[in-house]
């Protein structure tokens, strides 16, 4: 593993992996959740579990970590557009290394759990959010396949999640005011056909409902977004730390597989 800072801050780093290959290798770039929030990190959230799968490979992986919000009270960590822009960053990153990394640009997989959901499939998206916005760059790197898993995808319905004010904390007030700045962080409003889109959710999740993915499919009009239902699951139980029953976790790592072979 390579440690690889992005920018000047603690947080702005990521964990590289690469297989012992001389050939170029497709990469995968992993976003943890935590409701965007500082007491959560990569080396603590579940998808270190997606992270260990993806070393058995023949990927390098990226795992982003990126400045959160304060867990308790106001976010003065990471103030709008800060997430996002460190998010961007962190992505846009692998067009530094990628010669020296031997990665393959052309075969760009990302994957996020729950907010980290939400930050890859806005990743995915970016080349979709409006020209004058403060979150549009038109180098931004392109994305083949996102997968999330549990993941806030609309951001308009904050009553589907368990923590509704996490949203208008995430975008820097009362969201309803600023239409421009939901609308470019909103991963429903930004879908790209030239992106393939893989949702997963359980339809047992109390924390971010299925709704999220319901809504997302709705908006896409769209045969390149793809939902995956897994019954009886909550929010983290597709990960094998938290359910005994691996079936759930064998098909997420099968639906990984196979759009890795497709990306």
């Amino acid at each position: 593993m390579k440690i690889y800072k992005y920018g000047s801050d603690s947080q702005q780093y990521g964990q590289f992996f690469r297989p012992n290959s001389e050939a170029s290798v497709p990469v995968v770039i992993v976003i943890h959740g935590g409701y965007w929030k500082d007491n959560h990190s990569l080396d603590t959230y579940p998808t270190k579990h997606i992270v260990e799968y993806l070393l058995g490979l023949n990927v390098a992986v990226w795992n982003v970590e990126y400045r959160r919000m304060n867990s308790m009270g106001p976010n003065i960590t990471a103030p709008w557009p800060t997430i996002f822009s460190d998010v961007a960053q962190g992505v846009d990153f692998l067009t530094t290394i990628a010669e020296q990394e031997k990665i393959d640009l052309k075969q760009v997989m990302i994957i996020g759990h729950s907010a980290g959901g939400h930050l890859a499939t806005w990743a995915a998206s970016r080349a979709m959010i409006d020209k004058q916005s403060e979150l549009y760059n038109d180098a931004s790197l392109a994305i083949n396949t996102v997968i999330s898993i549990s993941g806030v995808l609309e951001l308009r319905t904050a009553a589907d999640l368990g923590q509704p004010l996490q949203i208008e904390k995430l975008l820097g007030g009362q969201f309803t005011r600023d239409h421009c700045r939901v609308k470019n962080a909103n991963p429903s409003q930004l879908i790209n056909n030239k992106v393939n889109y893989i949702i997963i959710h359980g339809d047992s999740d109390e924390e971010v409902s299925i709704n999220q993915a319901a809504s997302f499919v709705e908006n896409s009009h769209s045969s390149n977004v793809l939902l995956h239902v897994l019954k009886g699951i909550g929010h983290f139980q597709m990960f094998p730390s938290f359910n005994k029953n691996l079936q759930s976790w064998q098909l997420v790592q099968q639906i990984i597989t196979q759009n890795l072979q497709t990306s």
